[in-house]
């Protein structure tokens, strides 16, 4: 199904009600699969049609799957980063979204595009914080890693690094998280 939304956004662009059925797509179709592909041909195809940009912010908030979500955090911090209120939808994402997927790639967009804003290694470390992660299963990213990942990525100069990740090593309820932090501090130590 999803190879069909793909062939529809690309090899009949141009048909009269295309565009309207890819955003019926993205709005109703009760496959998670198909509404991802519709956002993502919708984002990229039809990306300058009035009201793409609306659209993406309703399912960012609203679509019950975080894989879909989560395509939309994508999509909206790569195509839309020079909008007015992206980065404060982001880190909306960021602070209640209940997936942690979604928050883990929030807070990559996040850094890839706007890490030398204003505010933002504050955000990042409240992130590292107080996210509310809980591990379930050992593979799962965990968005307090991740915010500390990119605070000593881009700010390790920082007079709070250091004492942060000092503190995750020690504090963080996340086995894995304080695992990290201790290799690195070993690292940093050398």
């Amino acid at each position: 199904m999803c190879l069909g939304v793909r062939q529809i956004a690309t090899v009949w662009k141009h048909e009269p009600g295309i565009f309207e059925l890819l955003k019926q797509r993205v709005e109703s179709d009760k496959n998670w699969n198909v509404r991802l592909e519709a956002v993502r041909q919708i984002a990229t195809v039809w990306k300058h049609e009035p009201g793409i940009f609306e659209l993406l912010k309703q399912r960012v908030e609203s679509d019950k799957n975080w894989n879909v979500r989560l395509e939309v955090v994508r999509q909206i911090a790569t195509g839309w980063k020079h909008e007015p209120g992206i980065l404060e939808l982001l880190k909306q994402r960021v602070e209640s979204d209940n997936s942690s997927y979604v928050r883990c790639e929030t807070v990559e967009q996040i850094a890839a595009g706007w890490k030398h804003e204003p505010g933002i290694f504050e955000f990042f470390y409240h992130t590292a914080v107080n996210d509310p992660f809980q591990r379930e299963k050992n593979w799962e990213d965990n968005p307090r890693q991740i915010a500390l990942e990119e605070i000593v990525k881009h700010y390790p100069n920082h007079p709070q690094t250091l004492p942060l990740l000092q503190d995750r090593a020690e504090n963080d309820p996340d086995e894995q998280v304080r695992e990290w932090a201790k290799k690195k501090l070993r690292r940093l130590e050398n």
